[in-house]
C-alpha cells in the first residue's frame, strides 16, 4: 500500500509529523509528552496503530505503532498519561529486523485535554 494511501486512511492525523519514520529515527532518540489520542485502521498488512503525543512544548507528533510499541501500550494507559519513548535500536526476529523501543509511563501524571475533537 502506498504511503500516501496509508496517510489518507489515517484521516485526521495525516498532517501531523511522524516521530519514528523509517530511515529518520536513530538509536537513542527519545520522545516525551502526554498521550493525546490513539487510533487504528486496517491495511492489507493488518491493523495499523497511531499514537498521538502532545510534546512538552505543546506540539503534536504521532508514533506509528509497530508490534513492539503496540505490545507495550495497552488500553489501560489512559489518554493524557505522561509517556516516554526511547528507540533502542534494531533487534533480529524470525521475520527480520524489528525496531525496539523502551516505553515508560507515569500513571499518576495525567493531563486533562479540553476541547479535543476525537
Amino acid at each position: 500500500m502506498a504511503r500516501q494511501e496509508l496517510e489518507s486512511k489515517a484521516g485526521k492525523y495525516a498532517d501531523i509529523d511522524t516521530w519514528n519514520k523509517k530511515g529518520e529515527i536513530k538509536e537513542g532518540d527519545e520522545l516525551e509528552g502526554y498521550l493525546f489520542d490513539r487510533d487504528s485502521f486496517d491495511t492489507k498488512y493488518g491493523t495499523m496503530y497511531i499514537y498521538v503525543i502532545q510534546k512538552l512544548d505543546g506540539s503534536l507528533i504521532k508514533v506509528v505503532g509497530q508490534k513492539n510499541i503496540v505490545s507495550k501500550i495497552d488500553d489501560s494507559i489512559k489518554i493524557g498519561t505522561h509517556i516516554w519513548f526511547k528507540f533502542t535500536g534494531l533487534v533480529e526476529t524470525a521475520n527480520g529486523a524489528m525496531k525496539n523501543y523502551k516505553i515508560d509511563v507515569d500513571p499518576e501524571d495525567v493531563k486533562e485535554f479540553e476541547n479535543v475533537d476525537r
